[in-house]
């Protein structure tokens, strides 16, 4: 059979045959396809309206042994709602069907002289037991609809909206309970979710695709949003659930398992892996957190904005671990803590919360849209109300407006800012973000709200920006690229030649020099010397760009007080430091360019210094002896210092417990000296055995060619500083 796939046997051991080399009798096959098909449109609770069309996707064929783990089916295109399995007549034992969905298992079996058919929606669970003999041969169709109202939603009776309303009603009225002791929040509940019972990707997830008894819930909950004037809207909830579990063997360790999701943008099925493990029993729910993401209205516009939802704001008529997760991870006894499982379930939810509301729920979920509707009150001319919005941003706006990741978010919030024309609002508008969120295109707004508020006003604000608990340590390569843009943010500030923009410049450019020099005086102390001339190398950069951005904002004073620094023997910058920020300064400026930056005092500065390194005198062949700088005044410490300073002694063997041992060790390394360092296990205690390595010549030789290397490098580039 040269037109089957094998697939992964772990998971789906079967045969395919492309539905391309499928030939079907139409016209035969239709007699009995198409009433079947419209029982099934019935049985699936799909309206009257709608069509219920079978699309043949492959013909699988299953031999002794072969089996399909438990998976889901894939939505692949728009108007996919389920799929139809028809297990052709032929003998063979075993590989029986079984369908789950909501805690409920349904077993079908084929039969040898009769066409089989089971039909079911795309979410539920399925697998095929493994064949025990003969040969299962099944035809799978995808089941699309066609039609404008696929789902039937019953009418709800009127007495059951009225209690309905009445629940919704009280809910919105009672105040949240005490978190804790003290606890100040006693204001009534934002919004109401609740959790669908059916799965449905982003493509699946529409009003009038809702599945079963989710379509009828959410009918009865349209009708009671309309009675009570409330905004409603259909969500993917994306939860996650931490639980103590009961453990019998009492492994310690983790374990990670992915079950039975799935991809919902992926072509193909997916499959479980099955390792044969069973899942602990869980005990206590600890945790739950849930992201509501992928927000489609009753007029199908999507919108795509996601948020958490609080638990007390969230109800259910199924628990989420009533369904299989999508994955799972098993953490283990761990001494103090563990013994815990992890959970993941994708699902749905139906939200809603009354109308009056809509400005802060919204605005939670999306800062930037809030932003937007503030700007659009504004360019009407209601300073009022814009005043009014932001006031109720107030409560929750710190812990919501940094998760707003767009680039322009900052420079949108400080044109609000300043239009407020309440130095109070602005600042309590502009307060959540930090230093690195300023763009340049943002700084000419950032001086205008100087010029509005005063530049103290301003500085107040910066100095919170840059406060350590605000400062954005998410990122190195961000850092990297915020403060390679800070010569042209200092242009921005500086272009309209004002002097609140000047003076914001130069708080900017000594801003982060000092941040730089507290860096250095960390590094300083740090023992291994590789670590440091890396991390001093990785400074060169911003270094430049605080010098260049010193004379953009006109500050003579403060680009030689940086110089100083960095040549002053008190600092002891590294003269391989200084010859790295020249070089970068020479490969990335030419010209007027690199001479603006003021740097030959500097190369003036690294020639003597290197020159007078160079005229040192070269290591003798003998000489064993290592600097030590010792920091720490322990006996072990000194007897370790006696040894590496010794030009004569390359040798120590040092009868030592186990805890000086591992200090001595942990010195050796923090320092990266030139000493191998090896236990001896034999006799009470076991003897440390130090030995001088020729890294120690090696590492001189190399350090004096860079010397060497530098030097020429500097006298032939001269001119160019």
């Amino acid at each position: 059979m040269k037109t089957e796939t094998r697939f992964d046997p772990r998971v789906r051991d079967t045969w395919e045959i492309p539905k391309s080399r499928i030939r079907i009798d139409e016209p035969r096959w239709g007699k009995t396809f198409r009433p079947l098909l419209d029982r099934m449109r019935r049985d699936l609770g799909l309206t009257d309206g709608s069509r219920l069309r079978a699309a043949l996707h492959n013909m699988l064929v299953y031999g002794p042994g072969q089996f399909f783990a438990a998976h889901r089916d894939s939505e692949k295109t728009d108007d996919m709602i389920g799929t139809l399995v028809v297990i052709l007549p032929s003998d063979f034992t075993g590989g029986a069907i079984e369908v789950e969905h909501d805690g409920e298992r349904v077993t079908f079996r084929g039969h040898g002289r009769k066409v089989t058919f089971i039909a079911f929606y795309a979410d539920c669970h399925h697998q095929v037991r493994p064949v025990k003999t003969g040969h299962r041969i099944v035809l799978t169709y995808n089941l699309r609809i066609e039609g404008d109202a696929p789902t039937a939603a019953l009418p709800v009776p009127a007495a059951q909206v009225d209690a309905l309303a009445g629940s919704i009603t009280r809910y919105f009225e009672t105040l949240h309970p005490p978190r804790w002791s003290h606890d100040a929040r006693r204001e009534p509940p934002d919004r109401l979710a609740y959790l669908l019972d059916h799965q449905y990707t982003r493509r699946g997830l529409a009003w009038n695709r809702l599945k079963n008894a989710d379509a009828a819930r959410v009918a009865a909950l349209r009708e009671v949003a309309q009675r009570l004037d409330c905004e409603i809207f259909l969500a993917l909830a994306d939860v996650h659930e931490s639980w103590s579990c009961e453990d019998e063997d009492g492994t310690y360790g983790y374990q990670r398992e992915w079950g039975r999701g799935y991809d919902e943008e992926a072509e193909d099925d997916e499959a479980e892996d099955d390792n044969g493990t069973e899942a602990p029993a869980l005990v206590d729910l600890l945790d739950t957190d849930i992201e509501l993401r992928h927000w489609v209205a009753p007029d199908g516009r999507i919108d795509a904005v996601s948020g958490t939802v609080d638990l007390d704001e969230v109800c259910c008529t199924t628990a989420s671990n009533d369904f299989q997760p999508f994955a799972s991870e098993h953490e283990g006894y761990m001494g103090n803590w563990g013994n815990t499982v992890d959970r993941w379930y994708h699902r749905a939810a139906v939200v809603l919360w009354p109308r009056e509301r809509n400005f802060v729920i919204r605005a939670k979920a999306s800062p930037r849209w809030a932003i937007d509707e503030v700007t659009k009150t504004l360019r009407h001319g209601d300073v009022e109300s814009a005043r009014g919005m932001t006031q109720r941003l107030a409560p929750f706006w710190t812990q919501v407006a940094n998760r707003e990741e767009s680039r322009s978010f900052l420079e949108r919030t400080l044109g609000v800012a300043g239009q407020l024309d309440s130095p109070g609002l602005a600042a309590a508008l502009l307060r959540p973000f930090t230093l690195e969120r300023l763009t340049p295109k943002a700084a000419p707004k950032l001086v205008a709200l100087s010029q509005r508020y005063g530049i103290e006003w301003c500085r107040a604000l910066l100095v919170t920006w840059a406060s350590e608990g605000r400062r954005d340590h998410s990122s190195g390569k961000h850092r990297e690229a915020w403060m390679a843009s800070l010569p042209t943010l200092c242009q921005h500030l500086c272009a309209g030649g004002s002097g609140p923009g000047f003076e914001l410049a130069r708080w900017f450019i000594t801003e982060e020099w000092t941040r730089i020099v507290q860096q250095w005086e960390q590094l300083r102390k740090h023992p291994h010397q590789t670590v440091t001339l890396d991390a001093v190398c990785g400074m060169s950069n911003p270094i430049l760009a605080l010098l260049e951005g010193s004379r953009i904002a006109n500050r003579p004073d403060l680009h030689g007080e940086m110089l100083g620094v960095l040549t002053s023997p008190d600092t002891e910058y590294p003269i391989r430091g200084l010859t790295h920020l020249l070089r970068t300064a020479h490969e990335a400026r030419t010209g007027e360019g690199l001479r603006d930056l003021g740097l030959a005092a500097l190369r003036e500065h690294c020639i003597p210094a290197l020159t007078a390194l160079l005229r040192m005198p070269v290591r003798e062949k003998g000489n064993w002896s290592i600097p030590a700088q010792r920091r720490c005044a322990c006996r072990l410490c000194g007897t370790l210092t006696r040894f590496l300073v010794a030009p004569d002694q390359t040798r120590l063997e040092w009868p030592l417990a186990k805890d000086p041992r591992a200090h001595i060790h942990q010195v050796l390394d923090a320092h990266d000296l030139p000493v191998s360092h090896t236990t001896r296990r034999v006799g009470r205690p076991f003897t440390l055995v130090l030995m001088k390595t020729a890294a120690l010549f090696e590492r001189e030789v190399r350090e004096r060619g860079l010397w060497e290397r530098d030097l020429r490098w500097l006298t032939k580039t001269a001119p160019a500083f």
